[in-house]
């Protein structure tokens, strides 16, 4: 099966450019995407001409069989960055393939992260996806059976356990959990 030429990830191609000549030219937006939706989405976008980033990243892997794949999956699953005005964002709703769009307060901030991301990705070197939550983060759980409570986040092999401490013993249990089901506390 031939490999899939890789889609833009924004539009317009001078994005950072555009935006640095006129910074007022239109704001930030989240759009919050259905689940495997943000190429579709950002395709709709680019379709309408409306400027938008999805940053994107290279992973390998093999299946069982021992063959080594390639896919381009988005650096922040769920997620795509519109900029413009009022209209486009209800425009980009039109499309029925998001769940919501989420307002940007600190528009500044959010575009140097975004030109930060950009820069990296552009730089040729191994980009990693890292998790919501970094090692060592504490956190709330807030959805399921263990709703309520905090603990902290720490590494053990591949993945992300969160840790409930009986402080005064120095011992602890750990269990897996996925990002949505926790919010990070701060000190």
């Amino acid at each position: 099966m031939p490999i899939l030429p890789v889609e833009p990830d924004m539009f317009p191609p001078d994005l950072w450019e555009v935006y640095r000549q006129a910074p007022r030219q239109g704001r930030w937006w989240c759009l919050h995407t259905k689940p495997r939706q943000e190429k579709a989405a950002a395709r709709d976008l680019h379709h309408q001409q409306i400027s938008h980033y999805l940053p994107q990243v290279l992973h390998e892997s093999r299946t069982p069989a021992g063959r080594k794949t390639r896919t381009i999956l988005p650096l922040f699953p769920g997620y795509l960055f519109l900029l413009g005005e009022e209209t486009e964002r209800v425009q980009a709703l039109r499309g029925h393939r998001l769940v919501g769009v989420l307002e940007v307060a600190d528009q500044e901030n959010l575009h140097n992260d975004l030109h930060q991301i950009h820069t990296l990705l552009g730089s040729g070197l191994a980009v990693i996806p890292e998790p919501t939550f970094p090692v060592g983060s504490t956190v709330k759980i807030v959805t399921g059976p263990l709703k309520g409570m905090v603990g902290t986040i720490v590494r053990r092999g591949k993945r992300d356990h969160f840790v409930a401490i009986v402080h005064f013993l120095g011992r602890g249990a750990t269990v897996d959990l996925e990002d949505w089901q926790v919010e990070q506390l701060h000190a």
